[in-house]
């Protein structure tokens, strides 16, 4: 497989496992969490700071999704590599 065949391959797993997340009760309780963390937000905080609490909470929320995607990524390499090495993979 070339360098971009597994890159779309891992991609695909990846968005994969992502959809089945999002089908699950534990996203399902995220999003409503999430809907609560944003009432808090509106009733205890003015426009400008609600604003820029969203902008914090936006900014980290892509830092933890871009460090799951890279971990996501490495443990499937890293399978691959032990399978290999085990001669299970040529």
């Amino acid at each position: 497989m070339t360098n971009n065949e597994w890159t779309e391959l891992l991609y695909d797993l990846l968005s994969n496992a992502v959809k089945k997340h999002r089908e699950s009760k534990e996203a399902e309780y995220i999003a409503q969490r999430r809907i609560q963390i944003d009432e808090m937000l509106t009733t205890n905080f003015s426009v400008d700071e609600k604003r820029f609490l969203d902008e914090i909470l936006f900014e980290l929320g892509l830092a933890s999704d871009r460090e799951t995607e890279a971990v996501y990524q490495q443990g499937l390499r890293d399978c691959t590599c032990l399978l290999k090495n085990l001669g299970v993979l040529a």
